[in-house]
């Protein structure tokens, strides 16, 4: 079971990056992550494991100490679309908040 706080979406194109934060009380020097599915092995993409910022390949988190955090993934494809989840360690139940990602081509049209 898990505490879902509340949820975010965003829309993005292909080659882009996404930064979304991420805002939990009473988290401040805990430890934050960013995955995609079930948040368990390798669905953690990004982890602050004790440091405030780190890079795992595409994907960068900033902890700012305050419970709040921002993460951002970097040369976006369609694949990434999908929902993920910002979470922090706690003890007993993780705390979530579910991010809805849609990445799409980005063809645009100029009209005069």
């Amino acid at each position: 079971m898990f505490v879902l706080l509340h949820s975010a979406v965003t829309k993005e194109v292909v080659g882009g990056q996404v930064t979304v934060g991420c805002s939990f009380t009473w988290a401040g020097t805990n430890n934050k992550y960013f995955c995609k599915g079930t948040c368990s092995g390798k669905d953690i993409l990004v982890e602050t494991k004790g440091s405030k910022n780190v890079t795992q390949d595409r994907y960068r988190i900033e902890d700012k100490g305050d419970g709040v955090f921002y993460v951002t993934i970097k040369n976006l494809m369609k694949t990434d679309s999908g929902t993920y989840w910002c979470g922090v360690v706690r003890y007993g139940r993780d705390s979530y908040q579910e991010v809805h990602l849609t990445v799409t081509d980005g063809r645009f049209t100029l009209s005069r």
